[in-house]
């Protein structure tokens, strides 16, 4: 995991969903308001379950693509839930 002002990359390769999507939303709870949170993601089923879920929380999707097998999906937090 690497912090810079703002942003935040969670590393969430090699655990599977249901668990790598509890990972996400948990440490995003725990980021500021204004963050960017970077999750790279191997699981197919995960990112594309994040990808839908953090729009019906009220978030924005800033980034999503893929690269050799490693999903990046960053999530702007705009509001707490």
């Amino acid at each position: 995991m690497s912090v810079r002002v703002g942003e935040l990359t969670i590393d969430l390769r090699g655990i599977g969903c249901p668990y790598g999507s509890t990972l996400a939303i948990q440490h995003f709870r725990d980021a500021p308001v204004g963050s960017v949170i970077t999750f790279l993601l191997d699981d197919e089923e995960c990112y594309l379950t994040l990808k839908r879920l953090f729009p019906l929380l009220g978030q924005r999707v800033v980034r999503a693509d893929t690269q050799d097998k490693t999903y990046r999906l960053s999530i702007l937090k705009v509001r707490l839930f």
